[in-house]
């Protein structure tokens, strides 16, 4: 892939994916973790230089016969015949080989030592149980990386159709669409969003279709948040006793109340609560509120599982029909659109 130079626009475009990528690896990392908490250790690490990767692909570009064509850019488009093609397992453009290495047959030695060329190569050197490690975050990123692309671009799409509606359309903007849509006059205001309302509708059918051919091994697997695991709740709880714990290393007198109170929480009688006692519950608490909190924001929960991107599916499905309203979008005809210059 060759490097580019990029625009404000294609940065945005690989930052709007690259922030949808890591918020699925960030739930696929509780979903695995409550398998196995072992991945604790690595996970940061492992997801961090694959994202890496994946930032360095969406900011190059692929070159589609005498034309080359922005990555990430490509993907925010509504051209599905040349993003067919990057998400090909056989076309020469798919970023299939640079998302998921393929596993060397043998192990190569040069000089003595071992031949590193690869993520799974350094690190099976390292720890030859993280091979199968990498194999699994690069395995998600594959998998997620259709419905980040679709996700950012319905967000963008939505966004530019507000941006529409609340200020209209230049001579300029006008023109290009005339020349998307293969129409003769320029189009209306009205024409534009129309149009813009099918691309919308094409984003949404394409989540839908993956939705309902997802396999049970490809799901996001979420569980619904109870009250008292709200992130909220959790920073209020922690900032009290944070509070409590600096006042008594500072010298707070324990009275006959807070003594009451951290009696309950010891199991003891009061008499036997101490301020070194309780210190040391306020440490211990406070540190597991810490690792709450993470879980929290990640989306962790204890109450029913569900999928996440079914539930998203849901939210898309709402988004768009606050957003197009009672627009007859089924009966507009548009013609396949070009990649986006603007």
């Amino acid at each position: 892939m060759a490097p580019v130079n990029q625009t404000p626009l294609q940065k945005r475009a690989v930052e709007a994916i690259m922030a949808k990528m890591q918020l699925y690896l960030d739930m696929r990392y509780q979903q695995i973790r409550r398998v196995n908490s072992k991945v604790d250790a690595i996970w940061d690490d492992l997801t961090w230089q694959q994202l890496s990767q994946l930032r360095t692909s969406l900011s190059g570009d692929k070159a589609f016969g005498p034309q080359r064509f922005h990555v990430a850019e490509l993907f925010l488009s509504d051209d599905q015949r040349r993003i067919r093609e990057l998400l090909s397992v056989k076309s020469q453009n798919s970023l299939l080989g640079e998302i998921v290495e393929e596993k060397e047959k043998e192990t190569h030695r040069t000089g003595g030592g071992l031949d590193i060329h690869d993520m799974r190569t350094l690190f099976h050197a390292i720890d030859p149980g993280l091979d199968k490690m990498i194999g699994l975050v690069q395995t998600f990123i594959w998998w997620d990386l259709e419905d980040a692309a679709d996700l950012a671009r319905f967000e963008k799409k939505v966004g530019i159709l507000r941006a529409f509606e609340e200020n209209g359309i230049t001579d300029e903007m006008a023109e290009y669409y005339r020349e998307l849509m293969g129409v003769e006059r320029k189009p209306s205001a009205e024409d534009v969003i129309l149009h813009e309302c099918k691309m919308l509708s094409r984003t949404l059918d394409l989540f839908r279709t993956r939705r309902n051919t997802e396999q049970g091994y490809q799901m996001i697997v979420k569980r619904e948040m109870q009250p008292t695991e709200s992130p909220d709740v959790i920073i209020e709880a922690t900032a009290n006793q944070l509070g409590m714990l600096k006042a008594l290393r500072g010298g707070k007198v324990l009275d006959d109340v807070l003594k009451e109170q951290f009696s309950r929480a010891l199991a003891c009688e009061p008499s036997a609560v101490t301020a070194d006692r309780a210190i040391s519950f306020l440490d211990n608490t406070i540190q597991t509120n810490k690792k709450r909190l993470k879980a929290s924001l990640l989306g962790a929960g204890s109450g029913q599982p569900y999928n996440v991107k079914r539930a998203q599916l849901e939210e898309m499905e709402k988004r768009y029909s606050e957003t197009v309203r009672d627009r007859k979008v089924e009966d507009f005809a548009s013609s396949p659109p070009t990649p986006a210059a603007f």
